[in-house]
């Protein structure tokens, strides 16, 4: 006897065999006990969920001797026929070689004869959505209307491409995925029978590859088997396969390296990105597949995140629920909830979003190692996003600590790696004595610039006044907007300002503030030009705007006053 594969083995010859699909295999069987039998069906899924399998069980079950029935025997000539591929009533067609206009001719002529042997005549065409469109056109009227007897069966990967008569006239079934923890268990009773020894991480992995496709996974398997099982005359299954020998063998990157990499970029690492991807390529990892992966990562990050921001139960209930997100073991889902917490879903949705864009540049180059390197170094550094929510509280304790007068919390600087330096005599220090005929103006702005070094806040606002008055005399001060009046006239910033007034003139000084009207001439250089529009702005002076252009980016372009 010839050898079998695993996928032809171990096909479903029953309903409830079928793994993943009840949904459709619980209508199937409703349908025959009640004799609701439709004239045609079309199965629709992605490759190996199983569709011509229930095809031909339903065939089964329509013409099993003691049927129609949903348990077909598998014992009497008609069901050994049909399994065998051998029954004259049973016409498996393969849409691709069999799409022209003569070929649906014949079939549309042999349906007018009565079946030869069976109950029915049963017309099974895998990969319809091949025929072409006047083949199609010429079955709509067969298609709808058939004989009693006879029964069509339309399986395609790509339901899209059928035009819509046809979609019309059959009852639909579509097939979904095969979730990962059932083909988990579907391969674990194959191994078990075959006698491989195989963890359940391993496990884990072939299912995770197959992608939701049972003879996927099996065919998988039977390459493992092949490398597990020694030939005959040795013990069998002396080998137990693992993760690291699973990833040896069929070349899947280690699951530890996407936590790597993901690691790297979320600390903004961007050497360690590029080593570790040399370090795959040097292991023989297939790199697409890699950025695939990490693609999935970064989603399921995303969607952990999410659920940890929306406070979504986090206990057995929460696992249970993360799992159907995201088809890992309970184990992983731990290590991606640990991981998501350290980034905010904002930044996480920047990472998948690049990175999704950045595989399509993987998929295309003929570089691929290169092509990912560029993406991972991108993410690493791309700058975090800050919640708008985070944002708009920040400037609303500012705007509250500024109308108390309060100084704010200091900007974190950046970290350089400067040498050291002898600090340059200030222009901002102390006068000695007020010299005679001193430019008022250039003494205020050397005031201001003390002030700016001491107090930055209450600098800010002396920044938007003019002086009217300055030692050996009184120090006056003229402002024109409310809320720098406000300010200076609190009795603690009065105060703190002729302190300091003080200890620039070397003399006890009256400071008095007082409300003036705007000034209507333009102010001009030197050259009598109009001066520039943002000259009586200092943008290192004003902590509001100088927080608001750290956390937006910009600069001053101009200074508009009203009035």
């Amino acid at each position: 006897m010839s050898y079998l594969v695993l996928a032809r083995k171990w096909r479903p010859q029953r309903f409830e065999d079928i793994v993943g699909q009840n949904h459709i295999t619980r209508v199937l069987r409703n349908a025959i006990s009640a004799g609701r039998i439709a004239h045609a069906y079309l199965l629709t899924g992605v490759r190996g969920v199983g569709k011509t399998t229930a095809a031909r069980i339903l065939a089964k079950a329509l013409n099993c001797e003691k049927g129609p029935t949903v348990d077909p025997c598998n014992q009497c000539s008609q069901c050994s026929e049909i399994k065998a591929g051998s029954s004259i009533d049973v016409y498996e067609v393969d849409g691709a070689s069999n799409r022209g206009i003569d070929e649906v001719r014949q079939i549309i002529e042999n349906v007018r004869y009565q079946p030869a042997k069976s109950r029915f005549k049963i017309y099974i065409i895998d990969e319809v959505h091949q025929v072409t469109k006047p083949a199609f056109e010429a079955l709509l009227k067969t298609l709808e209307e058939p004989p009693p007897f006879v029964k069509f069966i339309l399986a395609t990967t790509e339901p899209h491409r059928l035009p819509e008569t046809i979609l019309s006239r059959c009852q639909r079934f579509d097939f979904r995925r095969i979730p990962v923890r059932e083909i988990i268990q579907r391969l674990s009773e194959i191994a078990d029978s075959e006698g491989l020894r195989i963890t359940e991480g391993a496990l884990l992995l072939l299912a995770r590859e197959a992608e939701g496709s049972m003879r996927d996974a099996q065919s998988l398997l039977e390459q493992i088997l092949s490398y597990a099982v020694p030939s005959s005359g040795e013990e069998k299954a002396r080998v137990v396969i693992d993760e690291s020998l699973l990833q040896d063998i069929l070349g899947i990157a280690e699951r530890k390296i996407l936590y790597d990499l993901s690691g790297a970029v979320i600390r903004g690492d961007a050497k360690k990105c590029v080593e570790l991807v040399g370090e795959v390529m040097v292991q023989g990892q297939d790199i697409a597949r890699l950025s695939r992966e990490l693609v999935e990562h970064f989603r399921n990050l995303l969607v952990v995140r999410l659920a940890q921001e929306h406070k979504m139960e986090t206990g057995d209930a929460g696992a249970a629920s993360f799992g159907r997100l995201m088809d890992l073991p309970d184990q992983e889902i731990e290590d991606v909830k640990r991981q998501a917490s350290e980034v905010s879903a904002d930044t996480l949705m920047d990472y998948f979003r690049f990175m999704a864009a950045g595989d399509e540049e993987v998929a295309r180059s003929a570089y691929p190692r290169f092509a990912l390197e560029t993406v991972l170094v991108r993410l690493a550094t791309l700058p975090k996003t800050v919640p708008i929510t985070e944002i708009l509280d920040r400037l609303e304790k500012m705007e509250r600590k500024l109308s108390r007068g309060e100084r704010p919390d200091p900007l974190p600087q950046p970290k350089r790696d400067l040498p050291a330096v002898e600090p340059a005599e200030s222009e901002s220090a102390p006068l000695d004595s007020i010299p005679e005929g001193k430019d008022k103006e250039e003494v205020w702005k050397k005031f201001v610039a003390f002030v700016m070094r001491e107090k930055k806040v209450l600098a800010s606002h002396l920044e938007r006044v003019r002086p009217l008055e300055i030692p050996p005399g009184p120090l006056k001060i003229g402002v024109e907007e409310r809320y720098h009046l406000s300010y200076l006239q609190d009795p603690e910033n009065l105060s703190s300002l002729k302190d300091l007034a003080r200890r620039f003139f070397s003399q006890e000084v009256a400071v008095g503030i007082t409300a003036v009207g705007p000034q209507r001439a333009e102010a001009k250089n030197e050259a009598g030009h109009p001066a520039d529009p943002s000259g009586s702005y200092n943008d290192k002076g004003d902590d509001l705007v100088k927080e608001a252009l750290r956390i937006f980016g910009g600069s001053v372009r101009g200074v508009k006053r009203e009035g």
